[in-house]
């Protein structure tokens, strides 16, 4: 099985050069994952804000809470 234009792994890493794809591209590519990772945990707490906010109209009334605990606090 070849994987490109190593015929050995011995010798000087300079001298083999690139052994992954996108060389050089790292920087970019972290600021992208970052920038996705926080825009990801933006969206997540807005859905679960609205989610929690129509379960509270839904259920959030003081008669469904006596049916479902049974106190008439």
């Amino acid at each position: 099985m070849s994987t490109g234009m190593v015929e050995s792994w011995a010798g000087k890493i300079a001298d083999i050069g690139p052994i992954y794809p996108f060389v050089g591209s790292e920087f970019i590519l972290w600021i992208i994952g970052l920038v996705l990772w926080i825009g990801w945990h933006i969206w997540h707490a807005r859905h679960e804000t609205k989610e929690y906010a129509d379960e509270v109209r839904r259920y959030g009334n003081p008669e469904n809470y006596k049916k479902a605990t049974g106190k008439d606090d």
